[in-house]
């Protein structure tokens, strides 16, 4: 499992403010574009503005958002650093011809540990954003959410292209052949 799967199972923070940013696997970003976590301040006001049009958040709920967003950001922002460190250090031991066994495990769990962590402090979030929403609302995002967990496993949606889940026969197809809530 790598880390853009585990990211991703952060999924409604993603779409409610784009909180959780991709781990990069090194130091610098690619040329050209921003280091993690340099748009967030300034793409989650877009963000929220476009999720609150298709969810058709209140006034009230938007500013709810926003609250749980800013309580939240600084953890997550934590969370995600120690998980770049932690990988960074387990990948460095890996690439030593010389690592000890013992050490490698020990980067290895603390590498889950940090996922775990940052996976938590998501959920959290996830939760208090989940409670301002009204039932409704909750099941529009969980059909965006899964829209978008498929897209980032690669496929075009719906975790592949056509829109069929992985195993559905024809007979069967996923959750994109009901129109959206």
């Amino acid at each position: 499992m790598n880390i853009k799967h585990v990211l991703g199972g952060i999924g409604l923070s993603l779409a409610l403010g784009g909180l959780v940013a991709p781990v990069r696997g090194q130091g610098a970003p690619a040329p050209g574009t921003p280091p993690p976590g340099a748009m967030m301040d300034g793409g989650r006001a877009q963000r929220l503005d476009r999720l609150a049009q298709r969810l058709k958040l209140t006034d009230a709920q938007k500013v709810s958002c926003q609250a749980i967003f800013a309580k939240h950001k600084d953890k997550l922002k934590a969370e995600r650093q120690a998980l770049r460190d932690a990988h960074k250090a387990y990948r460095e031991a890996l690439e030593q011809p010389d690592a000890n066994v013992d050490n490698l495990r020990n980067l290895n769990r603390a590498l889950a540990d940090r996922k775990f962590d940052l996976q938590m402090e998501g959920r959290a979030q996830r939760q208090e954003l989940r409670a301002v929403l009204t039932p409704e609302q909750r099941e529009k995002a969980a059909f965006m959410m899964g829209r978008m967990a498929g897209m980032r496993e690669g496929g075009h949606g719906w975790r592949g292209p056509g829109g069929m889940h992985k195993g559905w026969g024809q007979d069967c197809p996923g959750p994109m052949a009901k129109p959206m809530p």
